[in-house]
């Protein structure tokens, strides 16, 4: 993937996220996918990955992704960004930075870090 197709997926993944993280879980990521959202284990499968979106979307339905950067290196973008949720009020936020590595299209690892202590699902 040039890095232009690498931002077009990084936007993909945002856009998806905050509309229906089901189906970006199911179209950005491989089947074989590994996520790696630190401090929480490992999922593997954009199948399973899905499954955890719903169970966090059916906790924090307002939830919402803004990316604040995006950097492509090579087959891999970080992404900086924050995640809110303006039922829990104005201020509450998760900022975190996304390592997605891909092929083909899609990502086949994410290594997410931040603080999840405080996000259902996780």
């Amino acid at each position: 993937m040039n890095s232009q197709e690498l931002l077009e997926l990084s936007q993909k993944w945002e856009k998806l996220y905050n509309e229906d993280a089901v189906k970006m879980a199911l179209e950005c990521y491989s089947k074989d996918c590994e996520v790696h959202p630190m401090g929480s284990g490992k999922i593997r499968g954009n199948k399973k990955l899905a499954e955890i979106e719903k169970v966090i979307l059916d906790a924090a339905p307002q939830r919402k992704m803004r990316v604040e950067r995006r950097h492509v290196c090579e087959s891999t973008i970080v992404v900086e960004a924050v995640l809110l949720d303006p039922e829990k009020g104005p201020d509450w936020n998760v900022p975190f930075t996304a390592i997605l590595t891909c092929e083909n299209g899609r990502v086949v690892t994410d290594r997410t870090y931040a603080d999840w202590s405080d996000w259902p699902g996780l």
